[in-house]
């Protein structure tokens, strides 16, 4: 008899390959804890004790799987709450200990659960103006906003409106109290927290992007841990430039094959 061969599968794009699902940060069982806590590991050189009370400060956690075997690849933490500044009534999706390995980037993973939290946070607060506030040691982190949306901040080419730059100060300081410095738009790193020597330091053997120079000149130690504090507004035009920016993604990679 002759060898049988199973037809080849159509190629599956690594999106949907991977699952996202939401927690309330307090229900997570240990096993669970300690699957983060490997993935925690592998970006930071930290403690255990440390890293895990600093992410149940926050009231939620995504974690992104393989969808074949389970294994943990990527987590955010997040919260969500209003804000009443200077007469505005706004929603604020604070996002955080953004980690994700590398080959998984590229592939809207990010994205889909931003939408996701934005739609959530829309039907909890249907009238307010909603931002995306957030964190980053990471050019990657940054790459985020360029690559995705038109209007956000810190922009290589546009400056600050002073209402929005007062707002991301007002968030900042009641984020991160004396580690804010509001003259240079970074939070201080931890001292007992440090990344990784290759998490978060530019990669000099590619060319850098305008982009990447910019987030380089404006948080000059973020290989030690500095973060560049980011403020974007989710707008209907923002969203569409999401969009489009993911379709341009996906047919970008079916070319490539």
């Amino acid at each position: 008899m002759g060898k049988y061969s199973q037809p080849q599968q159509p190629h599956r794009p690594i999106s949907a390959e991977v699952t996202s699902d939401v927690f309330e940060t307090a229900a997570l069982k240990p096993a669970v804890w300690n699957e983060i806590w490997t993935l925690t590991a592998a970006f930071f050189d930290t403690e255990r004790a440390y890293a895990e009370a600093k992410l149940k400060e926050h009231q939620l956690i995504a974690l992104f799987r393989t969808q074949n075997d389970g294994t943990l690849i990527g987590m955010a933490s997040m919260d969500v709450y209003p804000v009443l500044f200077q007469g505005r009534r706004l929603a604020i999706i604070y996002t955080v200990y953004v980690l994700l390995h590398e080959e998984y980037r590229g592939h809207n993973l990010i994205q889909r659960l931003g939408l996701r939290m934005f739609l959530k946070t829309r039907f909890q607060f249907p009238f307010r103006s909603i931002y995306w506030f957030f964190d980053t040691y990471s050019y990657k982190g940054y790459l985020l906003l360029p690559r995705n949306f038109r209007t956000f901040w810190p922009h290589p080419d546009r400056k600050m409106p002073e209402r929005e730059r007062a707002l991301r100060d007002h968030l900042a300081q009641r984020t991160y109290g004396s580690e804010w410095r509001p003259e240079k738009g970074i939070v201080l790193h931890s001292a007992r927290k440090r990344m990784k020597p290759d998490t978060a330091r530019l990669n000099l053997n590619v060319p850098l992007t305008p982009e990447m120079k910019f987030f380089d000149h404006a948080n000059p130690d973020h290989a030690e841990g500095d973060m560049l504090v980011c403020l974007c507004p989710l707008t209907i035009s923002n969203w569409i430039s999401v969009g489009i920016r993911a379709v341009q993604r996906v047919w970008r990679r079916r070319k490539r094959k």
